[in-house]
């Protein structure tokens, strides 16, 4: 089995991506980029990395339908917000913890400004 690693330029776009701010990004592209972290994730074999590219399959498939449920998008964005920042603090990410934890805070902001929760002071 090929070892496959997440690289410090893998989180480029998807960080640009949402510093755009999610509804201003295409469904078409924002597909495209989970659709890439989803294969690496699975590609990688750890167990660990699973349950986000489970959450990330869902996504995928809420952005697809014809009217996505903007609730259940601003949920998962901040699951995998919680998700990320986990895998940064538990030592296997060392090599990406930093791109790993911005992307953390990327995903939980978007995902409660989606929802319409307040942002804590804390996280500018």
């Amino acid at each position: 089995m090929t070892e496959h690693r997440i690289r410090d330029e893998d989180f480029d776009s998807t960080t640009a991506m949402l510093r755009e701010g999610v509804r201003q990004v295409d469904i078409e592209r924002a597909i495209s980029e989970i659709d890439g972290w989803q294969k690496k994730l699975e590609a990688s074999g750890d167990p660990g990395l699973q349950p986000i590219a489970g959450n990330l399959r869902e996504l995928k498939e809420l952005l697809a339908t014809e009217d996505p449920d903007v609730e259940a998008i601003g949920r998962l964005l901040v699951d995998l917000g919680d998700q990320s920042q986990a895998v940064a603090v538990s030592g296997t990410a060392s090599p990406v913890a930093d791109k790993l934890q911005l992307l953390s805070r990327l995903l939980t902001e978007e995902g409660r400004s989606i929802r319409g929760e307040e942002l804590p002071q804390d996280t500018f």
